[in-house]
């Protein structure tokens, strides 16, 4: 039998705690949820609190709207998403950085804003529905704001950029020996397009399409501002949770709201089994000159940039107007509005502290798993249970993980009781929440990295942590970086998984953006969103300049 050495020891002690720790604040929660729907006072009931749920025809309606949005938005996205891709990817239109970042806009926002914005856009008031506040009486046009339209578009701003990077990633992986031989035997530009172009991101359109339904299917936000009275299961879980008090049905909703989203995450595994090799001897995609085929997909991209900019582009004009659509100058009054007592600025620094701690703290947790789930020998099934704990979030939407919270640490009984309502709780919701991502990026850095340098270091009689700290962090550095950018920027701006968490010295400016619209306050909510979006902006940019610096 092999003896333990020191190094090993320490090894075995930090897998036990780090699996002892998502027990507590992933697993325990989940089983929390489902035995809230299945039991009732420890007796097992079955699917009763379903059948009563399914017995409601308003409730039933909540999933057939639901599938219904998420389809129609998947299919406009997908669409969208890969022709805009393949614009930038395929041919040679002008401005590929601005139509980059355009395309990235709505990742830096809360998908309220999206819904604020079609307001500003499309309701009684709005800009085109009054033709330009009558200056331009010729271009008014009304769009069915309220109900399953105005979600779809809400939801298809708020889905494409996450599609747009999977889809340029693919279409950037695709090898140009195919295309070269292709047209050495004379194939045409369009059955080049459906015998290679579309058969090598296959397995991206399917994770696309399950993505992107799971992304419509569990949002909250822009149901919330533009549904209406067309209800959605993601809204059913807030009415019922806040509105009835009725935990137990918001269990049951929460776990019908899972059941896509594992099926998804089921499925996007097997997908990156199969399409995880790339050929090393690939040769990048060479774009030739073709005039007419830039026209055609410049125009395309240019419009989609300026549906991107006219959203965001409202929503900051919005934010400085003195009294929309009556008096337009310029104020910054709708920055100072206090909502129930607590002012703008303090809400906000709130969300920044509350991003910041979500961001240091994940990150050191995603570091320290990456490293003893890929660094090492040994210990095979706790590294795989510790791995699978870990991307497990990625089956969680964010309303699951907020009320299954509510179900396990709102208990008298639950010896972490104190944390609900305080910003530690929603730091934790927001760790575990966005934890698969970040582990992720650094495990795929970390893999990379030659596995010689663990076994000369063991032979050298060097402890772990400092081949941890003088070789692997280093290494994986611009990696470790992306994992704080993203643990931050999804941080400022999340709502699902918070909406049930917040006490009222805690709130976040996402919350805050949801109560202000609740009270009429829409200008006021357009502000808190110009908060976030400038913040996130500037924060990112700064973080990929360095990453950029590094990675040269």
């Amino acid at each position: 039998m092999k003896k333990i050495n020191k190094s090993d020891s320490t090894r075995i002690s930090l897998i036990v705690i780090i699996i002892s720790f998502l027990m507590v604040t992933l697993l325990f929660p989940i089983v929390n949820l489902f035995k809230e729907a299945f039991y009732n006072e420890g007796a097992f009931i079955g699917f009763a609190n379903f059948s009563e749920y399914l017995k409601t025809p308003a409730l039933v309606s909540s999933i057939k709207h639901s599938f219904t949005i998420a389809l129609i938005s998947t299919a406009i996205v997908i669409v969208l998403a890969f022709l805009y891709a393949y614009a930038l990817e395929r041919t040679n239109v002008k401005g590929k950085g601005f139509l980059k970042w355009i395309a990235l806009l709505p990742l830096f926002a809360p998908t309220m804003t999206h819904g604020i914005a079609l307001i500003y856009l499309f309701g009684a008031q709005g800009i085109i529905t009054t033709g330009f506040f009558g200056k331009l009486s010729s271009l008014a046009f009304e769009f069915p704001l309220y109900g399953m339209w105005g979600i779809i578009f809400a939801e298809s701003i708020y889905i494409f950029p996450s599609i747009f990077m999977m889809f340029r990633v693919a279409l950037k992986l695709t090898d140009n020996r195919l295309y070269e031989a292709a047209e050495v035997m004379g194939t045409t530009k369009v059955k080049q397009f459906f015998t290679i172009t579309i058969p090598s991101v296959k397995y991206t359109m399917v994770s696309a399409f399950f993505g992107a339904f799971t992304m419509a299917f569990t949002d909250f936000g822009a149901p919330k501002v533009v549904g209406g009275s067309y209800n959605l299961l993601a809204t059913d879980i807030y009415k019922q949770v806040i509105g009835q008090q009725n935990i137990t049905m918001g269990a049951t909703v929460g776990i019908l709201l899972l059941i896509p989203s594992v099926i998804a995450f089921i499925v996007d595994q097997r997908l990156n089994k199969k399409n995880s090799t790339v050929d090393s001897k690939a040769v990048e995609y060479v774009t030739k000159k073709d005039k007419k085929r830039d026209i055609i997909f410049g125009s395309f991209t240019y419009i989609i940039a300026l549906i991107i900019i006219m959203i965001f582009g409202t929503i900051i004009f919005a934010a400085f107007v003195k009294q929309w659509p009556y008096d337009l100058s310029f104020t910054l009054d709708w920055f100072k509005v206090k909502t129930y007592g607590i002012s703008t600025f303090e809400i906000y620094y709130n969300t920044i502290y509350t991003a910041l701690m979500s961001a240091i703290i994940g990150t050191v947790l995603v570091l320290i798993t990456s490293y003893l789930t890929n660094r090492g020998r040994g210990f095979g099934k706790m590294k795989k249970a510790l791995s699978f704990l870990c991307t497990m979030p990625l089956a969680l939407p964010g309303l699951v993980v907020g009320l299954s919270y509510i179900l396990f640490f709102n208990k008298a009984n639950n010896p972490l009781n104190g944390i609900y309502g305080t910003i530690t709780i929603i730091v934790l919701a927001n760790i575990i929440h966005f934890l698969s991502v970040p582990y992720m990026t650094i495990t795929t850095s970390m893999k990379k990295i030659d596995m010689e340098y663990e076994n000369v270091s063991e032979s050298m009689g060097v402890p772990g942590y400092k081949v941890l700290s003088n070789v692997v962090i280093p290494m994986s550095m611009p990696s470790i970086l992306e994992s704080f950018s993203y643990y931050f920027v999804n941080s400022m701006m999340t709502i699902s998984a918070v909406i049930f968490l917040y006490a009222f010295d805690t709130k976040l400016a996402a919350i805050d953006m949801i109560n202000k619209y609740d009270i009429g306050e829409v200008a006021a909510a357009a502000a808190m969103a110009v908060l976030i979006i400038f913040t996130n902006i500037i924060f990112k940019a700064i973080f990929d300049k360095i990453i950029e610096k590094m990675n040269k």
